[in-house]
């Protein structure tokens, strides 16, 4: 844990006590994982829990966390180490992970995440739907207080949580 405190505190420019896009996005390519600003953003909206768009130390760790159980997953179910995963392996990895998709849910995550087409996805491609995921999951839960697993959504219901899914 004082490792990622000195690492926070290093990143943390501005000495603020929090990291904003700019600064998260630095401290990512420096562990390897190159991300625009709209996925460093995605990132700090999944994890920030004040609604402020900047991680404190514990939203960040609760990042880093995720981000080194997502690596450890993609690396444990990329079976012909490929560096990707392909459809197969992502369900594994996914259905490990507590996520049970239909085939034509999976179908329509590994579309919108799978850019080039390839039929395949890379880390950061692994990493950004899992993030999706992370946001749905949360933003679901807002509307299923009694944890029934289904809601029903108005049209300002369902713009709301759209709007909260990026």
């Amino acid at each position: 844990m004082a490792n990622i405190q000195q690492w926070f505190a290093s990143i943390d420019i501005d000495r603020s006590g929090e990291l904003d896009v700019k600064e998260l996005q630095r401290a990512l390519s420096m562990g390897n994982l190159h991300f625009g600003i709209s996925d460093v953003d995605q990132m700090i909206r999944a994890f920030d829990t004040r609604g402020r768009r900047r991680l404190s130390f514990p939203e960040f760790q609760r990042l880093h966390e995720f981000l080194v159980n997502i690596q450890n997953s993609f690396a444990y179910f990329d079976a012909d180490r490929s560096r990707t995963l392909q459809t197969n392996e992502v369900q594994q990895a996914l259905n490990h992970a507590g996520f049970r998709l239909d085939p034509p849910v999976l179908a329509a995550m590994m579309s919108r995440h799978d850019p080039d087409n390839s039929g395949t996805l890379s880390l950061d491609e692994y990493i950004r739907m899992c993030l999706f995921l992370q946001s749905c999951v949360r933003t679901f839960t807002a509307f299923d207080q009694q944890r029934t697993g289904k809601i029903t959504l108005d049209f300002n219901q369902w713009v709301y949580a759209a709007s909260h899914v990026a």
